[in-house]
């Protein structure tokens, strides 16, 4: 290698630094100095030697923490994005951008397949669908659409609820009048209201007789408006120890007590202040109380409420 101190121009041989590009006597250019061989090689050794550590040392650490060193990174090419088209500007220099009106594809409704039920029969260009064998109904539903779908399931049937039945007095406000066919047209009949009215304290009683000799033959029936299945009678009495007899009467009523238009249903002597008569089976519209004898101690007989038991509906 030459010495920095004995480089020379070769063509006047003038002494020159080692960084001297030109020559200071004959101003020509001096060749460049010769470098070592061993540069690149050593540069390249050290090279190799940085990234075989690197790469140990790499390796070192994956296999200490047990995993997979990372894929390699992939390159996935895009596609341009799209310019938007652009009609030309109408007039003017701003050009303007009209978007084309959206039409909906246009949709055909689909109508459902029908299919014919067992026991069912199609006949002609038309569809009918008859019941099967097992007595249900054959119903239809309406789709969105407008069209009508038949279905198999049979519809809901509502059972009504049985009704339920009270004994009621049927009495209870009801017309009552006073039956006396054998007293005289000026007689005083009374009020015979008041053996309908719900109150004890209020009695219908006979109209006075001018005869004491005769006995009482006067009595209260009960006009229910229709005939009524009965199951007892309740008398109320404000003098005991009378005696009665019941009628029934499905028309009329009868102008005697004695006409074929009276049933008779029951009778009770020394009736007590309130008594509880059973009656026989049967459908009557008018119950007639009739008194056939005075209380013992000779007062006027008189009934302070009737009371007509019935099974009726809730």
């Amino acid at each position: 290698m030459e010495s920095p101190r004995e480089r020379a121009c070769p063509r006047c041989t003038a002494p020159a630094a080692s960084d001297q590009r030109w020559c200071l006597e004959c101003g020509g250019e001096l060749p460049a100095p010769r470098r070592s061989s061993l540069r690149p090689v050593v540069g390249i050794a050290t090279t190799l030697a940085v990234l075989v550590g690197a790469a140990s040392a790499g390796g070192y650490t994956l296999l200490q923490e047990d995993r997979q060193p990372p894929p390699p990174a992939q390159t996935v090419a895009q596609a341009p994005p799209t310019t938007p088209e652009t009609l030309p500007p109408a007039t003017g220099d701003t050009p303007t951008y009209t978007p084309a009106p959206y039409t909906p594809p246009a949709t055909t409704p689909t109508t459902p397949s029908t299919s014919t039920p067992s026991g069912s029969s199609s006949l002609g260009g038309g569809s009918s669908s008859s019941t099967g064998t097992g007595g249900g109904t054959t119903g239809s539903t309406r789709t969105r659409d407008g069209s009508v779908v038949p279905t198999d399931e049979e519809p809901t049937r509502t059972t009504p609820a049985a009704p339920r039945f009270v004994v009621t007095d049927i009495a209870l406000g009801a017309a009552a009048v006073a039956y006396a066919p054998f007293a005289s047209d000026t007689a005083d009949l009374g009020d015979a209201s008041r053996t309908v009215d719900g109150s004890t304290r209020t009695a219908w009683r006979v109209p006075p007789s001018d005869d004491p000799a005769v006995s009482t033959q006067a009595g209260v029936y009960v006009d229910l408006a229709g005939k009524e299945r009965l199951r007892k009678l309740v008398v109320r009495t404000p003098t005991p120890g009378m005696s009665i007899e019941v009628y029934g009467a499905t028309s009329g009523p009868p102008d005697d007590v004695t006409a074929p238009g009276w049933t008779h249903l029951a009778d009770r002597a020394n009736v007590a202040e309130e008594a509880r008569i059973k009656l026989p089976a049967g459908r009557y519209r008018y119950v007639l109380v009739w008194i056939t004898a005075g209380p013992p101690d000779g007062g006027r007989p008189g009934i302070s409420e009737l009371s007509l038991l019935s099974l009726q509906p809730e």
